[in-house]
């Protein structure tokens, strides 16, 4: 059962804008409705499966990454065992260490919560013993209350770990999954992700066909396309991208509304080095696309119909695809729901031309993702709690609540609060904009 907490509150539009942007009135008819004059559950809820990992970042020397058996610039998996002898290692030398909750469906989910004052459901596998200083306790610890946890599955073993061994020259990376792959299949709660606004995964529960949570996903994301749930899908590195390129394609074509990705995971898998192209390409295979592309901002890309298309009224620029934002100013749809799709783009510069300091991309993708997920679960209420307002008239069924170009603006607007904080999650709501219409410059 969702936290009652929450279960009189109005859910936060997004962008804290004024509330007349979110109830239009084009007559005397349109107007709210009270929970009592309808019968539907509150389901602008988001659901995430994740593998359950917590991050510990550690910076040394080379020679010690060496001498605890670290690649640089790449991932190694680690046994419980051989994790310990690390921490024991990292002790010996004196480095400082703190566990930090992560996962990039957890990281998604959470900052959702901030966001919209809606709640969200985890899914995944974590140890069923849990004590003061160990990985789980600072997973639950520094979860949002927001986030329920009782659907996640208790297991025998450890909970999963990250190390990410920062040196003056590189990174690297030990995993020791636990029982994060461990979730099993017969463990997803069909009513929860049927009744869910958007159900959420990514890439790295795939990683293995042998584990259980890969049947966990497939099985998440067949019960949300069956009952019209979108699915939002996460990619992991390039690496895992490149090597599970026919399985993300497959995966995208029959279950996945929302892909996001930075530009470095869209060209592993398009072989399009120019994001543009690349979200042309991907709108062949999902319904809507956020690309994150580091210092130049982000792109995004989906679908209007012909019949409902609006032009921008910013200055209309053209690159690899001529005047590519000349519809930016058109509300989403699922490509299935239009009768005349129409491919359509937006891109935005980094908010406030990026933090002063840049430490980390971490996380930013995520917030991005988080962003768009509130939007389309405002959407849902909005069509609920207001159902003959103008905004929601058959037979266009729109997928967001705002346009692509708000929507671009207020993803790229989360991911800076999330770079600004060095942190991968957001501590709280976004405040307001400095610029409530910031001009959209175009791309270089």
């Amino acid at each position: 059962m969702l936290n009652p907490i929450f279960g009189s509150r109005p859910l936060r539009f997004p962008g804290n804008r004024i509330a007349k942007h979110y109830f239009p009135v084009t007559s005397k008819k349109a107007c709210p409705v009270e929970p009592a004059e309808y019968r539907a559950p509150r389901s602008w809820y988001v659901v995430g499966l994740d593998e359950i990992l917590v991050d510990l970042e550690v910076k040394g020397s080379v020679e010690l990454a060496q001498k605890i058996g670290l690649v640089p610039g790449e991932s190694i998996q680690l046994s419980e065992a051989e994790f310990q002898t690390v921490l024991s290692r990292l002790d010996r030398a004196g480095l400082p260490r703190a566990y930090a909750a992560g996962g990039t469906v957890a990281n998604t989910i959470n900052n959702f919560t901030h966001l919209s004052g809606e709640p969200a459901v985890l899914l995944g596998a974590m140890s069923r013993t849990i004590t003061v200083g160990d990985p789980g306790f600072a997973y639950v610890a520094q979860t949002a209350k927001a986030v329920d946890l009782s659907y996640v599955v208790p297991m025998d073993g450890s909970t999963g770990a990250a190390l990410t061994y920062i040196t003056p020259d590189d990174r690297c990376f030990g995993v020791a999954p636990g029982v994060a792959g461990d979730y099993p299949a017969d463990a997803v709660p069909e009513s929860v992700v049927a009744k869910a606004a958007v159900l959420v995964t990514s890439l790295y529960c795939l990683a293995n066909p042998n584990r259980p949570i890969y049947h966990a996903a497939l099985k998440a994301m067949e019960i949300a396309k069956n009952a019209g749930v979108p699915v939002a899908f996460g990619l992991g590195t390039a690496n895992l991208v490149r090597a599970k390129r026919d399985l993300v394609r497959d995966v995208m074509q029959r279950y996945v509304t929302v892909a996001a990705m930075n530009a470095h995971e869209s060209e592993a898998l398009t072989g399009e080095p120019d994001v543009l192209l690349s979200a042309q390409m991907l709108l062949d295979w999902v319904d809507a696309v956020v690309i994150t592309e580091g210092p130049r901002g982000l792109t995004m890309g989906g679908y209007t119909d012909d019949s409902v298309k609006r032009e921008t009224r910013d200055e209309v620029h053209s690159k690899s695809i001529p005047e590519y934002n000349r519809y930016e100013f058109s509300r989403l749809l699922r490509r299935n729901d239009c009768e005349q799709p129409l491919k359509i783009f937006s891109h935005a510069h980094p908010y406030m031309g990026g933090p002063d300091r840049l430490r980390s991309t971490s996380g930013a993708g995520d917030a991005a993702l988080a962003a768009l997920l509130h939007d389309i679960a405002a959407n849902r209420y909005h069509r609920t709690t207001v159902p003959d307002s103008a905004k929601h008239q058959a037979p266009v069924r729109f997928l967001t609540y705002s346009s692509l170009s708000r929507n671009t603006q207020y993803c790229n607007r989360v991911a800076y609060e999330v770079l600004r904080l060095n942190a991968p999650r957001l501590e709280g709501p976004v405040g307001h904009d400095e610029d409530e219409n910031p001009r959209i410059t175009p791309l270089p």
